[in-house]
């Protein structure tokens, strides 16, 4: 076992171009398979060139992949490798800067409020809200029209029928399977289609916008439903003591949901946002059941039928089954599930599933407690090479991912179905830079360990990246790129992520960039890149 030489001291040299080395890790002076430098030239004169090197680790370098692999199956334990270390080929402060300085940052080429609008209020997300919205408030419009021509589409009925048609939408929206097919249609574009259609096409994972302005759209028709109810249902009786007090109780429950669903407190109180959603949404189903029994009973009466006759004919019958079978669907795949804790640090650890294999790019849900929360997260597939399964990587940020690195379980509930996310749209890109921070590049393996070969470059930044996420995950990203920037903050300090982000991507001539990081990061970079006109994506962070 060779241990990699340190980092070569080359800052900015001069040199001709045809004395550029090329150094094997290994020492030897044979020429490498994959170039062990980012060799980042700027013409300056006379055929002279600025060389910036930092060396890595390559895919023929003499490390030994025992060093850093271990065999969950038979009950080994990951333990430190004495004299192995990817230490040199994290990056310096010098190397940082000449990553920048490959090609500085731009100026924003357009106004502040005109930035705000097209790449802030005006984002995907918020596009796909607003369309849904504004769709509704003009139906209900028309419809409240039609209440002075005494016309007998305005009736409580109707707006039942289109509130019970918004929460489908709404439920139907969040699905694995739609979230996938949806998914599936988009990452069908060839890379050979034009970049400005795929560009547009990969901001898919943005579904989440249908999902709250069906959400908010059923509450406002929930509401008009029940001004015409008190205004057009027959006064006085047991049935209307009833639809009044169901009304209320679903109505109370609804903007309690909508509420705690706001970005800003969805944000401070997710604990609330989580229970308020599952339990919120749950009540309100249940209540909705007892209404629309109520109404088909009193229609029944009314008009002199059979109560099953009156039930096929009640529209909000058949929506709310329908919700109710997409609620219930993910609980019938509900499997506890062994796995295998590779303990990383005291931050991080890594679990490991056999039972199955997935996709790229996927995520499950887990839970130790199914009635009580859920969480997600991305999964790593295994490398060929390592037989089937796969892993999820999970970081110490909250108390539940805190009880799970502190007291590892031998089992683990896993909920509803994979589904893929954001990373997924990467492949619908010629070359890609992947950018992320701490536990971030969980998702990114994803990725990377799929497509080891695929044309990517990573820039991931995290505290102590050896000792809090092991050598097996550096040694992952240096696979997939051998001249990837990896940064110790615990060194260097938190960098300039978009500045490095945007020189790395000039540089070696990528099309887009995926950003994994936690909310602010994640916007910040996204933003940056995006109003300097680089196609960039992140998750937005609204579950």
């Amino acid at each position: 076992m060779t241990t990699p030489p340190p980092p070569t001291d080359v800052a900015s040299v001069k040199v001709p171009p045809a004395a550029i080395p090329n150094p094997n890790l290994d020492g030897s002076t044979a020429p490498p398979t994959t170039e062990a430098v980012i060799q980042t030239r700027h013409e300056i004169s006379d055929g002279w060139q600025c060389v910036v090197s930092t060396p890595v680790y390559t895919r023929n370098s003499s490390l030994d992949d025992s060093a850093v692999s271990v065999d969950l199956e038979k009950g080994e334990k990951p333990k430190a490798i004495m004299g192995v270390s990817y230490e040199p080929n994290i990056s310096t402060q010098e190397e940082l800067k000449a990553v920048k300085d490959a090609a500085p940052l731009p100026q924003k080429p357009v106004s502040r409020t005109w930035r705000f609008l097209r790449w802030n209020f005006f984002s995907v997300y918020r596009k796909a809200f607003t369309c849904v919205l504004t769709l509704n408030l003009v139906a209900i419009i028309v419809f409240l029209v039609q209440l002075k021509k005494n016309n007998s589409v305005a009736t409580f009925q109707n707006a039942a029928t289109a509130a019970s048609a918004n929460f489908l939408a709404a439920i139907l929206i969040r699905n694995e399977h739609v979230i996938n097919l949806l998914f599936w249609l988009v990452c069908s574009l060839p890379v050979w289609a034009p970049l400005s259609i795929r560009r547009r096409a990969a901001k898919v994972y943005s579904y989440g916008g249908v999902h709250s302005g069906c959400g908010l759209s059923g509450t406002i028709w929930y509401m008009v439903f029940a001004v015409l109810a008190m205004t057009q249902y027959p006064s006085g009786g047991p049935i209307e003591t009833a639809l009044a007090v169901t009304t209320g109780i679903t109505l109370m429950l609804l903007v309690i949901i909508l509420v705690f669903a706001h970005p800003a407190l969805r944000m401070k109180l997710h604990n609330h946002f989580e229970a308020t959603h599952r339990y919120g949404g749950w009540s309100a189903i249940l209540v909705l059941w007892v209404q629309t029994m109520l109404l088909v009973i009193s229609n029944a009466q009314n008009q002199q039928v059979n109560f099953g006759v009156a039930l096929i004919k009640t529209p909000p019958f058949w929506l709310l089954v329908i919700i109710t079978l997409l609620i219930i669907y993910p609980w019938t795949r509900l499997r506890s599930r062994e796995v295998q804790v590779e303990r990383l640090s005291k931050h991080a650890t890594r679990l490991h599933f056999k039972y199955t294999d997935l996709e790229t790019c996927m995520a499950i849900r887990l839970t130790d407690a199914p009635l009580m929360e859920t969480h997600g997260f991305a999964t790593i597939p295994n490398y060929k090479e390592a037989g089937k399964g796969y892993s999820v990587l999970v970081s110490n940020a909250g108390d539940w991912t805190n009880k799970i690195i502190n007291n590892p379980p031998k089992k683990i509930w896993v909920k509803g179905a994979p589904t893929w996310g954001v990373m997924r749209v990467a492949l619908m890109f010629k070359k890609v830079l992947v950018v992320a921070t701490g536990s971030g590049i969980g998702p990114c393996l994803s990725l990377l360990q799929s497509y080891p070969e695929y044309p990517v470059r990573v820039l991931w930044s995290a505290q102590d990246p050896e000792k809090t996420y092991g050598q097996g995950i550096i040694k992952s990203v240096f696979r997939s790129d051998p001249n990837a920037v990896i940064v110790d903050t615990k060194k260097t300090g938190r960098p300039d992520l978009l500045a490095l982000a945007y020189g790395m991507l000039v540089a070696s001539e990528c099309e887009v960039a995926v950003v994994i990081s936690n909310p602010s990061v994640t916007r910040k970079v996204v933003y940056g890149l995006e109003t300097r006109g680089v196609p960039a994506f992140g998750p937005i962070f609204d579950s």
